[in-house]
């Protein structure tokens, strides 16, 4: 029984003290949260960089697409692309070629930027450290002229040639940084 002022004060202050501590408590939690730092009011979204390779007609080839020769000999050999920028910022491409069988690939001339006559499984083209890149501006094409692809090795005369060249998105280090695209070169005797 509560005998004085004091009590009552005392009984008040237990009973009511706590459950306003925790309103007290969730009012700075919820006012400490809508203070948060806020972001810009707009943010552009990273542009997506996109490619697509070409035959020299214009004709896009698609993922993986088996590319059937029947000779070695040059022109009909030879698969000339060109690898355009569907994006609208600069991007830069290399090639690495994926896989060889039938053959030990020193006898596959690939040029993209620069020729190389033979080439290895697992190696990116281009090699030069100081320039890993093919530069390609928005809505255009590779700035070089005659990229291609050209088998001169007929094999074993049972075995068909076969190279995967996976063309790709690169940074300025020349590591794959987006999309990529294959496509296989396949040589077989009739």
């Amino acid at each position: 029984m509560l005998t004085s002022i004091f009590d009552i004060y005392i009984y008040t202050m237990k009973n009511t003290f706590k459950p306003s501590l925790l309103i007290l408590i969730l009012l700075l939690f919820v006012y400490s949260c809508s203070k948060d730092e806020s972001g810009p009011d707009h943010v552009d979204p990273v542009p997506e960089l996109t490619f697509t390779v070409e035959d020299l007609d214009g004709n896009t080839f698609v993922d993986n697409q088996l590319l059937e020769f029947s000779t070695v000999e040059y022109p009909d050999a030879s698969l000339g692309f060109n690898v355009r920028n569907t994006s609208s910022e600069t991007i830069g491409m290399r090639i690495e070629v994926e896989s060889i069988s039938g053959t030990d690939g020193s006898m596959m001339e690939l040029c993209f930027g620069e020729c190389y006559f033979g080439v290895s499984s697992g190696t990116s083209y281009p090699t030069s450290p100081s320039m890993p890149n093919v530069s390609i501006e928005p809505a255009q094409t590779q700035p070089s002229s005659g990229d291609h692809f050209f088998n001169m090795d007929a094999g074993d005369g049972n075995t068909a040639v076969e190279y995967v060249f996976k063309f790709y998105l690169a940074d300025e280090n020349g590591i794959q940084d987006g999309n990529s695209l294959r496509l296989r070169y396949r040589y077989t005797q009739n």
